[in-house]
């Protein structure tokens, strides 16, 4: 059972990851993950799905250009308003795939969308691709903490969790958020785009799995 210190370590070790190995991803683990989503789908009233074994998902740019063997994925399906519980279960989908010792990239806009609402008649707002990567990834280049940051504290788990939002992914890496720490509040505030409520919730599951803090107030 993978546990909250398993899912911390692998916000230092996950890093986007487009071209994979052509090996098939084992029993257990294809196991593993649609338990993880069915239980997320459960507890968030979610229809994300896995997908083995299909390279539909992405759209000819994504296949050809910028990946290779992306083969396996989940689809992040559920209503307009769940967008946000989409984006935190994606994180948390994305650590727990890299606990399997497999690699994640969050695809938000080269996807094919037509394609797979008409497949699964369900409004669809980005995927995840996973599967054994031909490398481990690197680190994208981020912003300072004084850049994405302002604090009336200056406490160390407020920094713990905004230091792992910096390594979360992003539209694009533009990291457009800002987080604000007055009278013991944090605030996420997430620059207007067609992935921001997505990103809300990616951002609000790594900062507070970092921190051990709730975010209360949320901005797009």
């Amino acid at each position: 059972m993978t546990s909250k210190s398993n899912l911390i370590e692998a916000i230092n070790l996950r890093h986007t990851v487009r071209r994979y190995k052509p090996t098939e991803i084992d029993f257990d683990n294809r196991k593993f993950i649609l338990e993880r989503v069915n239980k997320l789908n459960s507890s968030y009233n979610l229809m994300m799905r896995a997908v083995f074994d299909d390279d539909s998902a992405l759209s000819l740019l994504g296949k050809f250009v910028l990946s290779k063997n992306a083969r396996n994925f989940i689809v992040l399906a559920g209503k307009d308003n769940q967008q946000e519980q989409l984006g935190y279960c994606a994180a948390d989908l994305m650590l727990y795939i890299q606990t399997l010792g497999l690699n994640s990239w969050f695809v938000g806009g080269t996807y094919n969308r037509q394609k797979l609402e008409n497949k699964y008649h369900e409004p669809v707002w980005g995927i995840v691709v996973l599967g054994y990567g031909l490398d481990s990834g690197k680190k994208h280049a981020c912003k300072s903490l004084n850049q994405v940051s302002v604090s009336d504290n200056d406490v160390e788990w407020y920094k713990k969790g905004v230091v792992a939002a910096l390594k979360a992914p992003t539209a694009l890496n533009k990291q457009n958020f800002k987080f604000i720490l007055a009278n013991g509040v944090v605030e996420l505030e997430v620059k207007e785009s067609s992935y921001a409520k997505l990103e809300l919730g990616i951002l609000r599951y790594f900062f507070e799995l970092a921190s051990g803090k709730k975010i209360e107030k949320k901005i797009v």
